[in-house]
């Protein structure tokens, strides 16, 4: 099997998983939107940041470090160490971190929602900070001993309990929003001791002090990353709840849901796989074209995407939620934007990760928090939750250019940049189009519109991601073709 075919299969079949994983957000937003209001969505959005924020800080993980330290060691027994070393260290500053949480639960409660209502809601959601990290171990140690289809199947299991449970808990309970709450605790305990209890069973306990130390002081920098990070793709909700309302932040983070689409489906399924494999290729002699191939083809599958959610987005949102929040729909293009070049910088971040300088990803994240922080204080207070979707899209194209710059100093990847602009232009102007001429309400002559539009748009970003040879390759077949279809004519 060649290295795109590999690629291409088990990207699928972790897409599948993370697809299950995700889908029950997706599945249940016409129940959430109409049980629901948007201010009780934004609750769950800021309690997700407040989650995330605990998580970086004190959750002490190190998911990106354990590839490149498993892949360094020889034996097995070896290689095992560094999964359950690094699941120990970060099982004990977790569950620090979920104490603390719960400890101060009322002045964060009034710091981030204004009021101590909503105390009981941090109290359960920082179980997760713990069971999170649990789960994400467990995934990570299940990719790199490629078990695909072993993580579908415990990703199936957690979206059967995800489903069933808020069924139970919103809809025939009626218990809302903290009905939501408990059955994300409930499902995430049962998969997070499943996953544990199957890795520790394949692993063994082995534990040594020169791992942790080791991987402590790789991922040091990118523990202050991530709390800029953070800042950066998740404060925007408190912003929003600062200069306008609770409701706007509920109507960006139903935004938010789809402008994740493309990441989710395209972008997490491929980094799973590449996330390991790119420091096998960087051992090859040129692993110039893998990386290139690699890119034009996350790019395209990417903006491809993206075209499809920023025109079909509007329809269904109005087919899947109530009115009030309708007006979400215009803060998807941009945020579709930001995923994309979210998803790319990463990429573009592992020339920082094989030259062992993670601390130039601190620095980007710094300067870009600076640059988003002025988007934000800019544009918020006079376009709401809009506003907060262009400052973020806006950052992260600042983001990636950051990357793109210092990285090429380091171990430049040698990947050309203008097809993606070209292919974000098209992206920009696909969507446009279809906000001027063609209605929102869906009928089967507006669905025919949008496919022609994601059709056609789709070809050209396809085009100019191509390669040189693959371009002429491409010439050649059309050109054959309307020989041929002349020749039957005359």
């Amino acid at each position: 099997m060649t290295q795109a075919q590999q690629m291409v299969k088990h990207s699928s079949i972790y897409a599948a998983g993370n697809i299950s994983r995700q889908l029950v957000g997706f599945i249940m937003l016409p129940v959430y939107t109409h049980y629901l209001t948007p201010a009780d969505y934004g609750v769950i959005g800021l309690l997700i940041f407040l989650v995330s924020l605990f998580e970086i800080i004190l959750g002490g993980h190190m998911f990106q470090a354990v590839p490149k330290f498993y892949h360094q060691e020889e034996t097995k027994l070896l290689k095992n160490s560094v999964v359950t070393t690094a699941l120990l260290v970060t099982s004990i500053s977790s569950g620090v971190a979920c104490i603390l949480m719960a400890s101060f639960s009322d002045p964060l409660a009034e710091v981030i929602f204004g009021g101590r209502e909503y105390s009981i809601y941090i109290v359960i959601f920082s179980a997760l900070i713990l069971t999170h990290a649990l789960e994400q171990y467990g995934l990570t140690y299940l990719r790199i001993v490629k078990k695909p289809w072993t993580y579908f199947n415990f990703n199936m299991v957690k979206l059967a309990l995800q489903l069933g449970l808020n069924i139970l808990t919103i809809v025939i309970l009626d218990w809302g929003l903290m009905g939501l709450a408990l059955s994300s605790l409930i499902s995430s305990v049962l998969i997070a001791s499943a996953l544990s209890i199957y890795t520790v069973y394949k692993t063994g306990l082995l534990l040594r002090k020169n791992i942790a130390l080791n991987i402590l002081k790789f991922s040091w920098p990118l523990w202050i990353s991530g709390v800029i990070g953070l800042y950066i793709g998740s404060s925007n909700r408190y912003f929003i709840r600062l200069f306008s309302s609770l409701g706007e932040v509920g109507l960006f983070e139903l935004a938010a849901k789809f402008g994740s689409i493309a990441p989710l489906l395209i972008w997490l399924p491929f980094s799973q796989y590449w996330q390991t494999e790119r420091f096998e290729i960087a051992k090859s002699s040129n692993p110039y074209p893998d990386y290139s191939l690699a890119f034009r083809m996350i790019t395209a599958l990417l903006v491809i995407a993206g075209i499809g959610v920023s025109i079909f987005s509007g329809a269904a949102i109005n087919i899947m939620s109530a009115p009030p929040f309708h007006p979400a729909a215009n803060a998807v293009p941009f945020l579709v934007v930001a995923g994309i070049f979210q998803s790319l910088t990463i990429f573009n971040n592992f020339s920082f990760m094989y030259t062992d300088r993670t601390l130039e990803v601190t620095k980007n994240n710094a300067v870009t928090a600076i640059a988003i922080s002025i988007f934000y204080f800019l544009l918020i207070p006079w376009y709401g939750f809009v506003g907060a979707s262009i400052a973020f899209s806006l950052g992260c194209v600042a983001q990636y250019s950051y990357a793109i710059y210092n990285g090429n100093k380091l171990y430049p990847l040698k990947i050309r940049q203008m097809p993606l602009v070209v292919s974000i232009l098209i992206l920009l102007m696909s969507t446009l189009f279809d906000r001027i001429l063609i209605s929102p309400e869906l009928s089967i002559k507006v669905f025919f519109e949008k496919s022609l539009i994601i059709f056609v748009a789709s070809i050209a970003v396809a085009f100019y991601l191509s390669s040189s040879s693959e371009r002429r390759k491409f010439r050649i077949l059309v050109s054959n073709t309307l020989g041929k279809q002349n020749r039957r004519r005359h």
